[in-house]
């Protein structure tokens, strides 16, 4: 019985220096607020698909035209013109968010941080990423959680108002500065709206 409350004792007393080891250095607050903006995504010029799944064909290019890419340049690019309905929801707001979740998806490219990283198993291309670009033709960093932004336009028919958005980027492959090997040239990208 004594070897039990010996061993008791030495757990409690283990325990609490333990815990005083993990005493806090500070507090991260978070703030916020939850919207009733419910914006419904239509595919635009450039895409296929649902407003869940939107679909970009970047076509066929040749590893010789990426060569001249490495700096950002985009080859085989592509708009992507997204229409964004919110009905009445969104009253008060100004503008709405595209922001991206690469590592959910396809994830970020090894080569360069602002692409998202190609896959397609043993046949995965090499040597390029595929690069979003903003209306300002900016590459958008997926590393550093860039987004793409549009404003909320009103339109009041009858009384009623309602809103809706634009959002326009380009899609296109990019070399990483690896070196290249033809193959599939496929990427996921996740992404979820925010409201301002």
């Amino acid at each position: 019985m004594s070897k039990l409350l010996k061993s008791i004792v030495s757990m409690a007393i283990a325990g609490a220096v333990s815990t005083s080891a993990l005493a806090a250095d500070g507090t991260i607050n978070f703030t916020g607020d939850i919207v009733a903006a419910s914006c419904k995504i239509a595919p635009g010029t450039g895409t296929s698909g649902s407003s869940s799944a939107i679909d970009v064909n970047l076509g066929k290019v040749s590893t010789d035209s990426l060569g001249g890419t490495a700096g950002g340049s985009i080859v085989g690019g592509k708009s992507i013109n997204l229409n964004l309905d919110c009905g009445g929801t969104a009253a008060g707001l100004k503008s709405v968010k595209l922001q991206f979740d690469p590592s959910s998806g396809s994830g970020i490219d090894g080569g360069n941080v602002s692409l998202l990283k190609i896959v397609g198993g043993a046949e995965a291309a090499e040597g390029v990423g595929i690069g979003l670009y903003n209306s300002s033709n900016k590459l958008v960093n997926l590393g550093a959680n860039e987004t793409i932004d549009g404003e909320l336009t009103p339109n009041t028919v009858e009384g009623k108002t309602t809103y809706t958005a634009k959002l326009n980027m380009r899609a296109g492959y990019v070399a990483n500065g690896e070196a290249f090997k033809a193959g599939k040239a496929n990427g996921t990208l996740p992404f979820t709206l925010s409201y301002e």
